[in-house]
């Protein structure tokens, strides 16, 4: 298993950042905000990496590490973090510099500033993992990836570069722009199915006013993905369109866009698949006293071929929490029709607060169109003035279309948190992660945690 050389940095930059965060230092000065985080303790596991034949049950020290620095003024935010998940090496309880090992490595950059009438906001981001990590979720910045349900060993290294422009926001012409750069490297990883790739993003709006409740714009964007597979496969794809968006007095929203979608498929310098027709997207947003009703109607062109879906929404605001309601339909090209959901419902009491998120939707990865189906339910509720108990289930599949089987996650914690004093906290609790991919046999793993953290606070 590699491990993480720039997350010994980290390492090394957080402790020099625990001497910073001394009670002395821990002032208002110039309106900069810190803080540091700090957990360790051990970890029980009969299957850490999650292979098929497990060498037996394994003792792990584990210490985890963060640190945030933050500036919020009347126009800008400035925010930086650094992370770093430690274990002793191979498995063992060592604490020693040499027989560590940096499970997770992570730091995030990100500005935003806002004018007068513009906005502006930059972000960067470095994450290095073992996909063999028991906490590697399905969920990359937001979107569901299907290689996160692949795990046999190895690490990824994400970097991500955005950068988002708007002018004229309360003008009759603005201009929207944005970029982004995606690196994902995988290192010391075996499945055929994980391969190196770069993706290159621009796109551009250009609004105009037409009065004060209708809005007409010209839209463009391109996408490239260079992939670092035996065909060294390039998958690009371009749309250019124009839309609407109408509000009536009652609140009503309607949007419309029509746009000509091109997607193009090269192994090396040969084209494998091209694909291009119009693109039509359809909306209705209508506002209730107590949330929202919506539909929506798309038909959308990318590598994975047509793609169309339809859905209507509910919201509901409810007096301890939030209620959404979401069913559709997607039709992939030459594929049958499939149903969608999206079901979102949070409740805060003082018994307790739960969440539950249940979605169904498609996405395209490596010029396939998959399904993806995902579940998380958590509950979290006091004990008493001091302690706590929490909850957790998660489940998610991905499968092709027109494929009845596909790779399957599913993982479940119970844990206790207990205020050791006013700065102090022990966390405990037991962990399982199964683990079922198409062709192969499925792997389990239980983990029992202890640990102790605490949070400093500090400004400059």
């Amino acid at each position: 298993m590699k491990t993480s050389r720039p997350g010994r940095l980290a390492t090394a930059a957080l402790s020099l950042a625990a001497i910073t965060a001394s009670p002395a230092l821990a002032q208002d000065g110039t309106g900069i905000r810190g803080n540091l985080s700090f957990s360790t303790g051990i970890e029980v596991s009969d299957n850490p990496e999650l292979v098929a034949t497990p060498d037996g049950t394994t003792l792990t020290s584990v210490t985890n590490l963060g640190f945030t620095v933050s500036s919020d003024t009347r126009v800008d935010r400035l925010r930086f973090s650094l992370g770093a998940g430690i274990e002793g090496a191979e498995g063992g309880a060592s604490t020693t510099a040499d027989a560590l090992d940096v499970k997770r490595t992570d730091l995030a950059l990100s500005y935003a500033r806002d004018g007068a009438n513009s906005q502006l906001s930059l972000s960067a981001r470095y994450n290095e993992a073992d996909i063999d990590d028991e906490v590697f979720g399905f969920f990359v910045d937001g979107e569901f990836d299907p290689d996160a349900l692949i795990v046999e060993g190895g690490t990824r290294q994400l970097t991500r570069l955005s950068a988002d422009f708007s002018t004229g926001i309360d003008a009759p012409f603005g201009v929207d722009l944005s970029l982004g750069l995606t690196s994902n490297d995988f290192v010391d990883t075996a499945d055929p199915d994980l391969n190196d790739s770069d993706f290159r993003r621009f796109s551009a709006t250009a609004r105009f006013s037409i009065n004060p409740s209708t809005t007409a714009r010209l839209t463009g964007a391109y996408s490239k993905t260079d992939v670092d597979d035996l065909a060294q496969t390039s998958r690009t794809t371009q749309s250019i369109g124009t839309g609407v968006t109408a509000q009536t007095r009652t609140g009503l929203e309607l949007s419309a866009d029509l746009s000509i979608d091109s997607a193009e498929t090269l192994s090396g310098d040969v084209v494998t698949d091209e694909e291009d027709g119009l693109g039509l997207s359809f909306g209705v947003l209508q506002p209730r006293p107590d949330g929202a009703v919506a539909a929506s109607l798309s038909s959308r062109i990318d590598n994975s071929g047509r793609r169309t879906s339809a859905s209507v929404t509910r919201s509901f605001d409810l007096p301890t929490g939030g209620l959404t309601l979401s069913l559709g339909v997607v039709e992939q090209e030459d594929e049958d029709l499939e149903f969608t959901t999206r079901v979102g419902y949070t409740r805060e009491t003082a018994g307790g607060i739960l969440t539950a998120n249940i979605v169904q939707s498609p996405s395209t990865s490596d010029g396939d169109a998959f399904l993806n189906t995902s579940l998380d339910l958590g509950f979290e509720a006091p004990i008493n003035s001091i302690s706590s108990w929490g909850a957790d289930f998660s489940y998610g599949s991905a499968a092709q279309f027109g494929e009845e089987d596909g790779d399957e996650r599913t993982a479940a914690a119970v844990r206790y948190t207990r205020d050791l004093n006013e700065d102090w906290a022990l966390n405990a609790g037991l962990r399982h992660v199964r683990i079922s991919e198409d062709g192969a046999d499925s792997r389990t793993s239980n983990t029992l945690f202890l640990n102790v953290g605490r949070d400093f606070s500090f400004g400059f």
